[in-house]
């Protein structure tokens, strides 16, 4: 938890750079991750040579046990790097879901929700999306705080000794169950979708809290069917043995979060886990085959698998199965439900839906987000989330007048919207309103400056409206952004072409 951040060529793991370049077939484009003296960058070029760039790479996000991925930096927002280190096979590769871009994407908006979960004291510009200070995290990895509560408290017991009132420090092992486990469900229970409570955000959340009193997590219907990256929250909630324990199983009964073994010391350290409960002699298997596995539990009832979510990567199933499973792949089709069998208000059903089918555009997720969203706008018609949520569905399916009066009121009544401005924008554009749409899209991008698309858009709204100078400088941003993608480069230079003869 202390090395999941920090800047690059820091932390107890360091990459291997003896193979650190690889090609992505589908899309043509060869990468290389270099490391000098500055740092690390990585380069890319498509297969003709036209379409290169570099990015420097300044942060890295994990530990490197299993994976790191990287952070890109323009102007203060922050991106995903689109190549990630494996460290089970000491090889660089694309970052998970990076395979299905036909250019190297360099503009996937680092969120404070993802970043609240790898670093501490985040310094995010409010009113922004992935806006940060410089640097934008005051200490790399897991602070104490994150699991221990608030140090003022602490340090003034320290200072005053015995005499102090109150408890010196959180220990999560003495709370309550549910009070304990929310601390480490706060990023380890990823679910499907997780929802705020309103007036909360990603940072409000402190130990010592339930988790519930600041979001709703919601799983599938058929959850557990697949494992994911952050799934162990669901898993360890369906094993046998948490459910047989009453609630006393959890993660600290067999993880310490201040101390890690050594690797040849793994199997005899969880083993000892094992045997706080179980006696060897519940074991089947043969005096002759556990010898060979060192008496290693985990091997068979803790097995490592791949996760849907990510590739080169295996992830230890905390399920804990008494014998290997197969697991079955989760259904599109089913429905969402909340995490640990608790109930949902409808407004948070809603967004989840809502934001579930902006994510998979499949029929029976719109279905659903819209008939929840439907009812949630009419319980509150000044909700802004739902009413973006809403009104995106109705954008997406030509439902344009409908989306128009939602996507003002949510503008009004929230001036930090980005996902408003921008799809109010391509309908205003699509209407020749040329002017409202160029400054919808303006001010959506001094809130995410990576919208390659509403940059595209922004010059061509530009362009149409004889602005040929305003185009330009846009089209020449998008392709500093990213160089990698050829649509704007493709533009700009028809544009230079057409002003050409005006210089």
């Amino acid at each position: 938890m202390a090395q999941s951040s920090g800047p690059v060529g820091s932390g107890l793991i360091h990459e291997s750079f003896d193979n650190p370049a690889f090609d992505h077939a589908p899309s043509q484009f060869r990468y290389n991750v270099v490391r000098d003296r500055g740092g690390y960058s990585v380069e890319f070029a498509g297969r003709d040579g036209a379409l290169r760039g570099s990015k420097p790479l300044p942060y890295y996000i994990g530990s490197g046990a299993t994976a790191r991925s990287y952070l890109l930096e323009s102007a203060g927002f922050l991106f995903e790097a689109p190549v990630a280190y494996y460290a089970r096979d000491r090889k660089w590769g694309l970052a998970p879901a990076y395979d299905t871009y036909a250019y190297p994407y360099l503009t996937r908006p680092v969120m404070p929700g993802c970043l609240t979960c790898h670093t501490s004291f985040l310094s995010a510009v409010p009113g922004a999306q992935n806006l940060y200070g410089d640097p934008p995290f005051g200490e790399g990895g897991v602070a104490c705080e994150r699991c221990h509560g608030p140090g003022e408290a602490h340090i003034r017991k320290m200072r005053a000794g015995a005499s102090a009132d109150g408890p010196a420090i959180l220990n999560p092992a003495k709370l309550a169950p549910e009070l304990r486990d929310s601390i480490c469900a706060q990023c380890h229970l990823s679910g499907e979708v997780r929802v705020m409570r309103p007036g909360r955000d990603w940072q409000s959340y402190q130990p010592g809290q339930r988790l519930s009193d600041a979001m709703t997590v919601f799983v599938r219907a058929d959850a557990g069917a697949s494992m994911k990256v952050t799934s162990h929250g669901e898993q360890l909630a369906q094993s046998a043995c948490r459910r047989a324990s009453g609630g006393r199983l959890w993660c600290g009964t067999c993880h310490d979060p201040h101390t890690v073994p050594a690797p040849e010391m793994k199997a005899a350290w969880f083993r000892q886990k094992c045997l706080g409960c179980h006696d060897t002699a519940a074991c089947k298997e043969t005096k002759t085959a556990r010898a060979a596995k060192q008496d290693d539990c985990a091997t068979c009832h803790m097995p490592k698998g791949s996760v849907t979510d990510a590739q080169h990567v295996v992830y230890t199933d905390h399920s804990i199965p008494r014998r290997p499973r197969v697991p079955a792949a989760e259904t599109a089709v089913a429905g969402l439900k909340p995490f640990g069998g608790g109930t949902a208000d409808p407004r948070d059903t809603a967004l989840a839906y809502g934001i579930l089918a902006s994510r998979t555009h499949t029929p029976a997720d719109q279905a659903r987000a819209l008939a929840a969203l439907q009812q949630a706008q009419r319980a509150d018609p000044d909700d802004v989330e739902v009413m973006v949520y809403l009104a995106e569905l109705y954008r997406n399916g030509g439902r344009q007048d409908q989306a128009i009066p939602l996507y003002r009121r949510a503008i009004e009544l929230d001036p930090s919207q980005v996902t408003a401005p921008v799809g109010l924008g391509a309908i205003l554009m699509e209407r020749g309103q040329d002017a409202e749409a160029i400054r919808l899209w303006q001010d959506a991008l001094a809130k995410n400056g990576g919208l390659e698309l509403t940059r595209i858009n922004l010059a061509m709204a530009q362009w149409r409206s004889g602005d040929l100078t305003a185009a330009e400088r846009t089209l020449t941003e998008a392709v500093e952004l990213n160089p990698g993608f050829s649509t704007p480069a493709e533009l700009l230079q028809k544009l230079r072409a057409q002003l050409r003869p005006r210089k």
